[in-house]
């Protein structure tokens, strides 16, 4: 699994190759640094890696510590000696290499003849087509599409143009989100060609619903 919030505040001189990026909630750096507070760090021990990716969202660094990965801090990265920035890419290059034609995979609905794509190898690479969409683009030539990623470890994709699929897809990252260890967000995700924006969100029954934002033309 990926990432307790509670762990270790000190940086343990580990290569800025084995980084990766983790999208989560924009809450998270603040329940970091409460964390680590809690814990006696100061100063920079108490910053999360983080920056802004989409609505409700950011992107953190982090870093393998023992069977996990943990929040890399500004800490970390000063006494490693790299910027933020320049540790966001390289950790965003390291991802994208590991990203292959059978990954997302092809998964079929039950009773059913369509297709979803999935990425849950719990692994730390399952975002990675979160930071290559011209992958998912190839998945899904001509189409829009939009992705999901209810918890940590899981990424799930679809094209758009099937309303029923569509609803379906939504209501089950809906589910998962709801039924999540380390949950991230309900919503889903459309790549307007630059950049990730809200599509829409399955809400329970009575709730107002956040609909699908219009998706100009596929990248």
């Amino acid at each position: 699994m990926l990432i307790p919030l509670l762990l270790t505040f000190v940086a343990l001189g580990a290569p800025p190759g084995s980084l990766l990026p983790l999208v989560e909630r924009d809450t998270l750096p603040v329940a970091f640094a409460e964390a680590a507070r809690g814990h006696g760090a100061e100063d920079g021990a108490t910053v999360a890696a983080c920056r802004p990716f989409a609505e409700e969202l950011v992107v953190c660094l982090t870093v393998p510590e023992g069977k996990v990965r943990r929040l890399v801090t500004v800490a970390d990265l000063e006494i490693w000696g790299v910027p933020q920035s320049e540790a966001l890419r390289l950790a965003v290059a390291r991802m994208a290499a590991c990203l292959g034609p059978t990954r997302p995979e092809v998964v079929s609905i039950p009773d059913d003849s369509r297709t979803y794509l999935l990425s849950a190898e719990g692994d730390g690479l399952d975002q990675a087509a979160l930071f290559s969409p011209e992958v998912l683009a190839a998945r899904f030539p001509g189409q829009a599409f939009v992705v999901g990623i209810p918890a940590r470890g899981v990424l799930i994709a679809i094209p758009l143009g099937d309303p029923e699929l569509e609803q379906m897809v939504a209501v089950g990252v809906r589910r998962l989100w709801e039924d999540a260890t380390d949950p991230i967000t309900p919503r889903m995700y459309a790549w307007d060609g630059q950049v990730w924006q809200v599509w829409g969100e399955a809400r329970p029954a009575g709730e107002p619903t956040v609909p699908p934002a219009p998706t100009g033309a596929a990248p």
